[in-house]
C-alpha cells in the first residue's frame, strides 16, 4: 500500500514521498463495527486511518520510483524500502516545497491544499478482471489548509472538512478542469486545468496546471495550440517542485535521483503554438516529467483575447500525444486606420451630341409606262381589176 502526499499553493504542488506500510491498522475510526480481523488483510467495517507521524516516518518511506501508479505494482527485489547506505536530513523521503511557495508575505491571498493518494495492487488486479467493476480513480483526497510564517518553521492548521475521491486540481476556484486517460485499461488518469484572467486592458493571463494522478507513462510535454500567429506572449511561466536527491536504492537510473531542470519553452513571434517539455526517455531516464501524485504549472501574457484552442499533451515513457480542448489567444485584428480621403475626380461633362439630321427621302420615280406599240396594219392586198 502507498500513500502519497501533496500540498499546493493555489495551484502549485510539491513533491510527495510513499509511505511502505504494508500491513492496515483495522480499527474501528468510521465506527461501522471493524471484526478485529488484523494482519494482511482489512477486516469488515475496519479502518486504516494513517496519522501524520505514521506517514512521516522516515524509515517507512520509500522511492517512487520503484511504484507502478496504475497497476500498483511494488517492487520488492530489491527491497524499496532500503535505507542502508545514506543518512536521513528533516526533509529526506518527506514531502518536499520551495519556501517561497509557503512564504504567506509572496502569496497574499493564495490558498493550499493538502492531497493524500492511496495505491493498492490489489484492485489493479480486480479491475483487470472486472473492469464493470472498477472504481481506483477515486482514490485521492484533499484538505485545504491555512499556512502562517515566512519563513521555517511554518505553521499549518486544516480547514473544513476533506473533500473525498477527488483530486487537489478540482479546488482550483474558476478553473476548467478535464481529465484525460490515454490508454483506458492499460494506464491511468490525468487532469488539465486552464483559466484566463484579465488583470488589465488590453492584458490576458493564461494559466495552465497539469496533474497526473496515476498515469505510469507520465507526461513529457505541453503545448498550447494558437488558431491565429500573430498573439505576442510575454511572463512565460513554468513552476514544478523540487526532486528528492538520489540515494542508494532509490529505484532512479544509477542512483542519481530524478531531474529538477525546467522545462524548456520554444516560444518565438509568429510561432502557431508554445511547447514546454523535458528531456525524453531516451535522452534521460531521470528526466523532469509530471510523475504520479504531481502537479506542474505553465502560464503567460498575452495581448491577445481567449478563444477555444488545442493543447498537445505528450507522455514520457511511451504513447502516441493526446489532444484536449482549451483556451488560448487568437490573435487580435490590426487597430483600424483613417484612410486617407481619395480626391473625387472632376467628372467630364459628357458633350452633347449633335443630331444627325434626318435624310430626305428620295422620292421613288414614278414609272412611266412604255406605251405598247401599235401592230403595223398590214396592207391590204391591191383587188384585181375585172376586165
Amino acid at each position: 500500500m502507498a500513500a502519497l502526499t501533496t500540498l499546493s499553493s493555489s495551484n502549485k504542488s510539491v513533491n510527495p514521498g510513499v509511505s511502505t506500510r504494508l500491513r492496515p491498522a483495522s480499527a474501528n475510526d468510521c465506527g461501522f463495527g471493524c471484526n478485529g480481523v488484523g494482519g494482511d488483510h482489512l477486516g469488515s467495517g475496519c479502518s486504516d486511518a494513517y496519522g501524520a507521524g505514521l506517514n512521516g516516518f522516515q524509515t517507512q518511506i520509500g522511492s517512487r520510483a520503484w511504484v507502478n501508479p496504475f497497476t500498483g505494482f511494488f517492487a520488492q527485489n530489491p527491497d524499496p524500502n532500503n535505507h542502508t547506505g545514506h543518512s536521513h536530513d528533516v526533509t529526506s523521503h518527506r514531502i518536499l516545497v520551495n519556501v517561497d511557495d509557503l512564504n504567506t508575505s509572496l502569496n497574499p491571498g493564495a490558498t493550499y491544499f493538502a492531497e493524500a493518494e492511496y495505491i493498492v495492487p490489489h484492485e489493479g488486479t480486480w479491475c483487470q478482471s472486472h473492469p464493470d467493476q472498477c472504481n481506483m480513480f477515486n482514490n485521492a483526497s484533499y484538505k485545504q489548509f491555512t499556512v502562517t510564517g515566512i519563513n521555517q518553521p511554518f505553521t499549518f492548521n486544516p480547514v473544513g472538512s476533506t473533500v473525498r475521491e477527488q483530486p487537489a486540481i478540482m479546488a482550483w476556484t474558476g478553473a476548467t478542469v478535464n481529465h484525460i486517460q490515454p490508454d483506458p485499461g492499460n494506464d491511468g488518469i490525468g487532469f488539465i486545468g486552464y483559466k484566463v484572467t484579465n488583470p488589465s486592458p488590453n492584458v490576458w493571463h493564461y494559466e495552465y496546471a497539469l496533474y497526473n494522478q496515476n498515469l505510469d507513462r507520465a507526461i513529457q510535454s505541453f503545448e498550447v495550440v494558437f488558431p491565429f500567429d500573430l498573439a505576442v506572449l510575454t511572463n512565460i511561466g513554468f513552476h514544478a517542485p523540487p526532486q528528492h536527491p538520489g540515494f542508494p536504492n532509490d529505484g532512479t537510473q544509477n542512483n542519481a535521483g530524478y531531474s529538477s531542470t525546467p522545462w524548456s519553452n520554444d516560444y518565438q513571434f509568429g510561432n502557431t503554438s508554445i511547447t514546454w517539455n523535458c528531456e525524453t526517455f531516451a535522452q534521460n531516464q531521470n528526466a523532469n516529467a509530471i510523475r504520479f501524485g504531481t502537479l506542474y504549472n505553465f502560464s503567460f501574457d498575452s495581448n491577445a483575447a481567449p478563444t477555444l484552442s488545442t493543447a498537445n499533451i505528450g507522455f514520457f515513457k511511451t504513447g502516441a500525444p493526446v489532444s484536449v480542448t482549451v483556451m488560448a489567444p487568437v490573435a487580435p485584428s490590426p487597430p483600424p486606420q483613417t484612410p486617407t480621403p481619395t480626391p473625387t475626380p472632376t467628372p467630364t461633362p459628357t458633350p452633347t451630341a449633335t443630331p444627325t439630321p434626318t435624310p430626305t427621302p428620295t422620292p421613288s420615280a414614278t414609272v412611266t409606262p412604255t406605251p405598247t406599240p401599235r401592230a403595223t396594219p398590214r396592207p391590204r392586198p391591191t383587188p384585181h381589176q375585172r376586165p
